[in-house]
């Protein structure tokens, strides 16, 4: 799994890609055999001004579909942990929905299974 970290506009960015890059990491190993790419994008909305102004964006690119997902608040550090968690949750309801359609998909496509009453 390949995951980019990029981070405009914030201080100590360092130190947020580190973090982010260990929460991603820690949410999504579990799926590391679907998940092919992460991207993480930190920026800070107004500037120095202040405010809840702390965006994170990720885009998880999977075998067959994409996510994306954002959230915005006042500490980044807060920001990254809501959103991983928040991804960790939508990344495994996907993999729930494809099996739940695979499963289905097999139920179809093999009805020779059923027994035959004679």
């Amino acid at each position: 799994m390949e995951v980019q970290i990029k981070a405009r506009g914030l201080p100590a960015a360092k130190n947020l890609r580190n973090h982010a890059s260990r929460r991603v990491r820690s949410a999504l190993s579990r799926f590391g055999h679907v998940v092919q790419s992460v991207t993480v994008r930190l920026s800070d909305i107004n500037g120095p001004r202040g405010g809840a102004d702390k965006l994170c964006r990720i885009v998880i690119q999977m075998k067959n579909r994409s996510l994306v997902m954002e959230e915005l608040g006042d500490d980044m550090r807060r920001v990254i942990d809501r959103l991983t968690e928040r991804v960790q949750y939508n990344v495994a309801r996907q993999m729930d929905k494809l099996a739940r359609v695979n499963r289905q998909m097999l139920m179809i496509a093999e009805p020779e299974l059923v027994p035959i009453k004679a």
